[in-house]
């Protein structure tokens, strides 16, 4: 069988998609315990030999929070474990390990960041081109108008009376 990019078969594939799937569902309709609440099954790692599944998991809140969804996601292991070997017809069920998955929070956390950072560059070179540092770029809207005598900023535009 010829081999995919990153070294991952298509059958670890199927079988990694399969396993997310089915404890995805288990987790969320299936697991009683308060502490599995606001849990997202992330991504799903099979070992090259398929003994071993490596599960990530987001969960919403703080890392108290987060710590105690994955207890109790560890507690009810042998059952998503029984329900993977009852769907996934190999010789070995893969092992299933839960891991927390912080990517989909650094992310927010970086979109944040960028968003902050645009904001801060934006009003900086709105005050050089109020201040007639720098020009605007072709038909981009300008909160003042074109520059006075002397190389001073002339006056807003909404301003009611020029000023002289």
């Amino acid at each position: 069988m010829r081999r995919m990019r990153g070294g991952k078969g298509r059958r670890s594939l199927r079988v990694a998609n399969l396993i997310r799937a089915v404890v995805a569902e288990t987790l969320v309709t299936e697991i009683n315990d308060p502490r599995v609440a606001f849990v997202t099954v992330t991504g799903v790692d099979v070992s090259d030999d398929m003994r071993f599944a490596d599960v990530r998991v987001s969960v919403m809140g703080d890392p108290k929070q987060q710590e105690e969804c994955l207890r109790g996601i560890r507690h009810a292991h042998g059952y998503v474990q029984e329900k993977v070997a009852a769907v996934v017809k190999m010789r070995y069920c893969p092992v299933l390990r839960f891991h927390l998955d912080q990517s989909v929070k650094r992310s927010v956390a970086l979109s944040r960041a960028i968003a902050q950072a645009r904001a801060e560059d934006e009003a900086a070179r709105a005050d050089r081109i109020r201040r007639g540092v720098e020009e605007p770029l072709e038909g981009e809207e300008v909160e003042t108008s074109p520059e006075g005598e002397g190389g001073e900023p002339g006056p807003a535009e909404d301003d009611p009376e020029p000023q002289g």
